[in-house]
């Protein structure tokens, strides 16, 4: 059997990442993978701001570090949310 593939690495190495403190401004973090293999890490944080503190430590953030890891080259966007519907919003 030959290695086990990125995908099983990158759900291994989130499973083990729950562990370690979160950054100040951190709301929550996904792993999210379509049915064709590809995989991404959606992570919503209070703000740009906490973002911008977070990368100005100087320390790797977590999402890229699984990447890294589970043997894959990882690329990184910032995006707004602009809206947000769950079901604990509704009345």
């Amino acid at each position: 059997m030959g290695p086990p593939r990125a995908g099983s690495r990158l759900s291994h190495r989130t499973g083990e990442e729950r562990t370690v403190t979160l950054p100040a401004g951190f709301i929550e973090s996904s792993l999210l993978r379509t049915e064709t293999g590809t995989w991404r890490i959606v992570s919503v944080w209070e703000s740009r701001e906490a973002v911008m503190t977070m990368r100005a430590s100087g320390e790797r953030p977590t999402a890229l570090t699984i990447f890294d890891q589970a043997g894959s080259v990882p690329s990184v966007s910032m995006w707004t949310v602009e809206g947000r519907v769950s079901a604990s919003s509704r009345p």
